[in-house]
């Protein structure tokens, strides 16, 4: 009777002990598929490029708040980038072709932070754009900061400036708002569930990485390849590359990394292809040797600048890298797929990425 009275107590607790190890287990494998990937690198790297399209792509696109909130942006990279262009004019001591556009240059240069893009002054624009002695300064934009996106914004200045003015897909992977703070964006493709990690790449917004470490199942370090020939937002004295270079090392080189996958977007092909025609890289590294004006082997180069920090601070490490267009929705579409299966791989075959010892 002590036997059947004991087992029939230990009933319920047994009970228990199975749901608490089935909730363990479901915990485990909830944690198993979901996957943080901490987005990094120098300001102007395309960071926000890439979330915007990871939107796009996985789900479903924005919403309409988001859209007139792009419109607003896109308006306002417009007048900022004019007012770059004519501040740099100044400082060059470079005059507009036609004396009359002198004139018109004062007015934007004069217009507030929050002053909003009207059809007059897009045609406004329009003429400034034109002007051969603007073109002249916009020729030596690597001399001063300036959006990548600026000649798109002045190509397409009438449109930007119509009332009923909708934003493209396009014109929101092109709009510049400049990241402060942290940006998550999640998204699902059950099981998985991923959490994409954006944080500003200014200096001053560094020191709010520390905040996004825990946890974190992949990096992905983006660095714009036409920034051999470009300077900081932050210090126009320090080249952009340069500046990517060190930061990279910091991250490859940190302890909380060493286990960690990392995988390269050298992004902004397109920009790189064509300064490359005109602008050598040994304006970068006066150690290029290779064919001047060739894009491939400048490429290849800058591959074996991050590929010698990555093997002096983690050799043996295993180290992806992807040659990208961010605004080209095919090559985000693949880089970033290929990001996925390698880390659910990574992890689904409890693979190791730590260094040798």
């Amino acid at each position: 009777m002590g036997n059947c009275s004991s087992a029939v107590a230990n009933e319920p607790q047994d009970a228990q002990s199975l749901a608490v190890e089935e909730q363990l287990k479901q915990m485990e494998l909830e944690e198993q598929n979901h996957f943080k990937i901490l987005l990094l690198g120098a300001g102007e790297s395309g960071k926000s490029t890439v979330v915007k399209q990871v939107k796009l792509i996985y789900k479903g696109g924005v919403s309409k708040k988001e859209k007139e909130e792009y419109a607003t942006a896109i308006r306002r990279n417009c007048i900022e980038s004019m007012q770059t262009i004519l501040e740099a004019m100044s400082t060059l001591e470079i005059k507009f072709k036609d004396p009359e556009l002198e004139v018109l240059g004062a007015k934007f240069s004069a217009l507030d932070t929050d002053a909003t893009l009207s059809e007059e002054m897009s045609y406004e624009i329009e003429r400034m754009w034109k002007d051969e002695g603007l073109q002249e300064c916009y020729a030596r934009r690597s001399e001063y900061w300036i959006l990548d996106a600026a000649s798109y914004y002045f190509e397409n200045v009438i449109r930007l400036g119509e009332e009923d003015y909708v934003p493209s897909d396009e014109d929101m992977i092109m709009t510049r708002v400049r990241t402060t703070g942290i940006v998550v964006t999640e998204f699902e493709e059950l099981p998985q569930k991923y959490q994409l990690v954006d944080v500003g790449g200014q200096r001053s917004e560094r020191r709010k990485w520390i905040h996004c470490f825990d946890d974190v199942k992949a990096i992905i370090f983006l660095e714009g390849l036409s920034s051999y020939h470009q300077v900081l937002f932050e210090d126009s004295s320090v080249n952009r590359m340069h500046e990517s270079l060190n930061l990279f090392k910091d991250v490859v080189s940190n302890p909380i990394f060493e286990s960690t996958p990392i995988f390269m977007f050298l992004n902004k092909k397109d920009l790189f292809e064509e300064m490359i025609k005109e602008t050598s890289l040994k304006t970068c590294f006066d150690d290029y040797a290779g064919p001047e004006g060739e894009a491939l082997p400048a490429l290849e180069h800058i591959k074996s600048k991050y590929a010698a920090v990555m093997e002096k601070h983690c050799p043996g490490k295993d180290f992806p890298i992807h040659i990208t267009a961010a605004r080209v929705r095919m090559d985000m579409k693949i880089a970033f797929g290929d990001v996925k299966e390698a880390i659910k791989d990574i992890y689904k075959n409890k693979k190791t990425y730590k260094k040798p010892k």
